[in-house]
């Protein structure tokens, strides 16, 4: 083991001295990873900013918990904090009937409407008591819903029905199939970058062959070609992350962070554009590596 760690600058100077002496190969090698890992960047970017968004419009749905009239003041705290206390619930906000009818007056474009409403402020107000509750995931709304029907004091609850569930499970489907399509088309990329590596490596078997019949061991073979294809990994890698990261800087802060409606804003630069960049860089030196891997082991098969 002392040994091999000893032998990795050797090995990487190797490296370097090949990439420079088959520089056509190596930018021709590098621009194909390039291209494939610049497509891989803009799907990553589509489908973690899609997949924001369904999270987005999940957090928007909420629960409307109406208080029944008989509660003082008291017992409204107490069962506010025993709503907190219930699972999957993030936030639970009181609103009182004078704000509820003002909120009924603000959403209400049309004057006479405004005027009929203003009409009931003060003693004649007709409204109840609610609470506007948050839970963690939207699959969870129907559950938390029910529970608050049994509680005492709480007069109804509402979430919106079988048209919100049928929602939630459209976005639960909507990033399921985007994390299917990211998947299949990391699993393409690292076809073709492995295919291009391998194609690389495939046109230098006459090096292979003259390391072999001088007795040089396959690990000895092997490893200046596995840090050379990392390194064509790398390079290929630096394009696609420079558009990631300037990229997407300027687009986000053209459309201030918001994709046509607040609710759907896009996911912040720091750290969705270092996540993005880091991914491509891995897959670039992973794949370059393996890919160096499995075409020499395979050429070093075929000559025993």
């Amino acid at each position: 083991m002392i040994k091999f760690f000893k032998s990795i600058p050797y090995h990487t100077k190797t490296a370097f001295k090949s990439i420079a002496r088959h520089l056509a190969l190596t930018f021709s090698s590098a621009s194909a990873v390039s291209v494939t890992l610049t497509l891989l960047m803009v799907f990553l970017v589509l489908a973690g900013n899609v997949s924001s968004f369904t999270y987005s419009i999940e957090e928007s749905l909420q629960i409307y918990a109406t208080i029944e009239n008989t509660l003082t003041q008291e017992e409204i705290t107490v069962l506010q904090s025993e709503i907190e206390a219930m699972d999957h619930v993030v936030k639970v906000t009181f609103s009182d009937k004078e704000q509820e009818l003002e909120s009924y007056i603000g959403n209400n474009d049309d004057e006479a409407s405004q005027r009929l409403y203003a009409a009931y402020r003060g003693e004649g107000n007709p409204l109840l008591n609610a609470f506007v509750i948050e839970v963690d995931n939207g699959n969870n709304l129907e559950t938390v819903s029910k529970e608050l029907q049994d509680l005492e004091g709480i007069y109804d609850a509402a979430y919106g029905g079988d048209s919100v569930v049928m929602l939630v499970k459209a976005m639960d489907g909507v990033r399921i199939a985007g994390g299917i399509f990211v998947a299949a088309l990391s699993v393409l990329a690292i076809f073709l970058i492995s295919n291009t590596i391998k194609s690389a490596i495939y046109s230098r078997n006459s090096e292979i062959s003259i390391m072999r019949n001088v007795g040089a061991t396959n690990g000895f073979i092997k490893m200046p070609f596995m840090i050379e294809g990392m390194m064509i990994g790398v390079i290929g890698a630096i394009l696609p992350i420079l558009l990631t990261i300037f990229g997407y800087s300027y687009v986000y802060n053209a459309l201030n962070g918001v994709l046509l409606i607040p609710m759907f804003r896009m996911q912040p630069v720091i750290p969705f554009a270092v996540y993005v960049s880091l991914a491509l860089l891995a897959t670039g030196m992973i794949v370059g590596m393996l890919g160096s891997f499995f075409a020499v082991n395979k050429y070093l098969r075929w000559k025993r």
